[in-house]
């Protein structure tokens, strides 16, 4: 552990506009100010958000410069709190775990950890849930991207075949999302390498959740990749599949 490296325990999370919230840059308060973190194992998020008043975390694998296509990296220059956080998951504070001191890499900014937190406790998504991932295969933070429904234990694409004009409202609206500015097909890159497992989703708009729409799944599918739909969500939601997005906890002065 880096004795004396923190004078409290707060920790939170920044987003891409430098507000608070459940999901974003983990920073640690240290002597020196808050500090990012130089990579983080697995239950430290759970401590980490536990510390924050959420039930679990999770680390995020997309690296903090490209995070669902926003910069979340520490500014040049910002100080790096500690490396390799390691925790066991039973501790009650970051302080309790171990870490060392950041070494030159870490000062770049391009490893500091990006930590998800929910108020779930939840070990997964439920079947039928639905996530956006972006154009760069990490979960979308924007509100746009490829929407993956979770369908017996693998998340699967939608495919534009026989689409309507309403799924896109209701892809959007499973996620908390207040609208949609609607479905196109996807390009490039942005298509991934995953063959969709939905087509044919007839839906009015007034349902809940996709899967509750009229729908084709599994081997009656037959699309590509490039067939693949993009969406456009409008609001604040929860695009990784979870719970819709919790207000973060306010920090103590």
């Amino acid at each position: 552990m880096l004795a004396g490296a923190q004078s409290r325990a707060d920790v939170r999370l920044i987003d891409a506009a430098g507000g608070l919230s459940n999901v974003g840059l983990l920073q640690v308060n240290t002597d020196a100010g808050f500090g990012t973190v130089c990579g983080a194992n697995a239950a430290a998020a759970d401590v980490i958000c536990r510390s924050m008043g959420y039930a679990r975390g999770s680390v995020s694998s997309s690296p903090c410069g490209f995070y669902g296509g926003a910069d979340l990296c520490g500014a040049p220059g910002s100080p790096v709190a500690m490396a390799d956080l390691r925790c066991s998951g039973a501790e009650w504070s970051v302080e309790e775990c171990s870490w060392s001191a950041p070494d030159d890499a870490c000062m770049g900014h391009a490893y500091d950890t990006v930590v998800y937190c929910t108020a779930s406790d939840r070990a997964g998504a439920p079947q039928g849930a639905v996530r956006l991932i972006a154009a760069d295969g990490s979960p979308s933070i924007d509100g746009r991207g490829r929407p993956e429904i979770l369908m017996e234990s693998a998340w699967v694409p939608i495919c534009s075949s026989g689409i309507s004009s309403g799924a896109a409202a209701v892809i959007c609206k499973s996620m908390g999302f207040s609208g949609s500015a609607g479905s196109t097909k996807c390009t490039g890159n942005g298509c991934g390498t995953v063959a969709p497992g939905v087509s044919e989703l007839a839906c009015s708009g007034a349902e809940p959740e996709p899967l509750q729409c009229p729908h084709e799944a599994g081997d009656d599918v037959f699309c590509a990749p490039s067939e693949s739909i993009v969406v456009t969500c409008a609001g604040e939601g929860e695009s990784q599949g979870r719970p819709a997005k919790e207000s973060a906890p306010q920090l103590s002065g």
